[in-house]
């Protein structure tokens, strides 16, 4: 079988954003809101047409996430997952995918299970140090600010290369 990265496993909060969460009250209503980088958007959307699959597990769950993943095209969405990697394990058995076929991004502690888990794990450039100690890549470029572009930049050009 192929050893070709086929899925992006994506954390949310710090990667996809800059971690901040934003609670306004409007109405009387709290509302959160998240801002997302249009580079990450653009080579979220470039993974999936050229045959890639995107997977978003977050811890979070929150509307804006699962509005700006559906513009996306976005495959799997998973909110408020507390352990990630039972869900990742699904995702694969639907996919018939293996870990060597999967690289993923997080920030924190509770991405280091995906890091053990897929074949490459990428570190925003602000990530905790932890993350960063045991990840295969630390973008330059921080959550929000591109880091899930410079991982999706990284893997094409590995695909590229072969």
């Amino acid at each position: 079988m192929s050893d070709a990265i086929k899925m992006i496993v994506l954390d949310v909060d710090g990667t996809l954003t800059n971690g901040q969460i934003l609670l306004m009250e409007i109405d009387n209503k709290i509302v959160e809101a998240k801002s997302f980088n249009v580079k990450d958007g653009m080579g979220i959307s470039q993974w999936i047409k050229d045959g890639g699959l995107v997977s978003i597990i977050s811890g979070r769950r929150c509307s804006v996430v699962l509005h700006r993943a559906r513009e996306l095209g976005v495959q799997e969405i998973h909110l408020g997952i507390e352990n990630k990697l039972p869900c990742l394990n699904g995702i694969c058995e639907k996919y018939e995918i293996l870990p060597s076929n999967i690289a993923c991004i997080g920030d924190d502690i509770n991405d280091i299970v995906l890091y053990n888990f897929c074949r490459y794990s990428f570190a925003p450039a602000d990530a905790s140090i932890v993350n960063r100690s045991r990840a295969s890549f630390i973008t330059n470029a921080r959550g929000g600010h591109g880091a899930v572009r410079e991982m999706i930049d990284i893997l094409m050009g590995m695909k590229a290369c072969k």
